[in-house]
């Protein structure tokens, strides 16, 4: 057993979401175990331990749970049981958005690019995150697109999260512009910019709520799956960033 495999009460927890009864070869814990193995350590497919089912097979499930939205699904049930058990309403009512740009790996990977502002080739990763930084809805995108055009992908999916009392995004300066008319006009949510820079002489503060979202970009750094981007697809790095917020909530119960 390893350090990153599910105790039996975790288990319990996914097991009740996933509510699949079908009898398997391998049970869904030791490929759920797999996917958080591979997350932590960064390993290749064909590196993953023997303990564990062929490599083949968890990334069958990989795939699948990507491509049909049970990873988000399990990401945002997590969510709310968490939000719940710590006294707060299932729904968050306040959203905190930035983004990442972070390296590929060395190999001709498509849907990347130069982020000249952070002098990065690779991708970004927009994030949405609550006021206990949890991961709301993510999405991964080229470095060389603006924050703003980014946004309006993120907020999208944001929406199909259907998390009913968000009333407002806060966001810094690169999300000004036309996706604050965009968010009023079609979610009715209020995106607030804020300042993120100080003056010359004066000391730094964390900004109220905006600090949150940094954390978690930081917390995404403790696997080292996502301490790189390297995926083929950016839709299996927004899986991989759904694992992690799911692993951290899930150890936190």
């Amino acid at each position: 057993m390893y350090s990153t495999d599910l105790t039996d009460s975790q288990w319990e927890v996914i097991e009740e979401i996933l509510n699949d009864q079908r009898k398997r070869k391998y049970s869904l814990r030791v490929v759920m175990n797999a996917l958080f193995y591979l997350l932590t350590t960064g390993c290749q497919w064909r590196m993953l331990p023997k303990e564990y089912p062929p490599y083949r097979l968890v990334h069958y499930y990989f795939r699948k749970w990507r491509d049909n939205g049970q990873l988000e699904r399990i990401n945002q049930k997590l969510n709310r049981n968490f939000r719940l058990s710590r006294g707060r309403k299932s729904s968050p009512s306040t959203g905190i958005l930035d983004a990442q740009s972070v390296k590929n790996s060395e190999w001709g990977l498509p849907d990347k690019g130069y982020d000249g502002h952070k002098h990065i080739q690779g991708r970004k990763r927009q994030l949405i995150v609550d006021t206990l930084g949890l991961i709301l809805a993510a999405f991964v995108h080229p470095a060389n697109w603006h924050d703003s055009k980014g946004g309006f992908d993120v907020l999208e999916r944001l929406k199909k999260q259907r998390y009913r009392r968000i009333k407002q995004i806060i966001a810094d300066y690169g999300y000004r512009g036309s996706l604050i008319n965009w968010a009023k006009e079609q979610f009715n949510w209020d995106l607030q910019i804020v300042k993120t820079h100080t003056r010359k002489n004066e000391n730094f503060t964390p900004l109220p709520q905006r600090w949150k979202v940094e954390r978690t970009i930081s917390w995404l750094q403790w696997h080292r799956r996502l301490a790189k981007d390297y995926e083929a697809y950016p839709e299996s790095s927004e899986a991989y960033i759904y694992l992690s917020n799911i692993l951290r909530v899930i150890r936190n119960f």
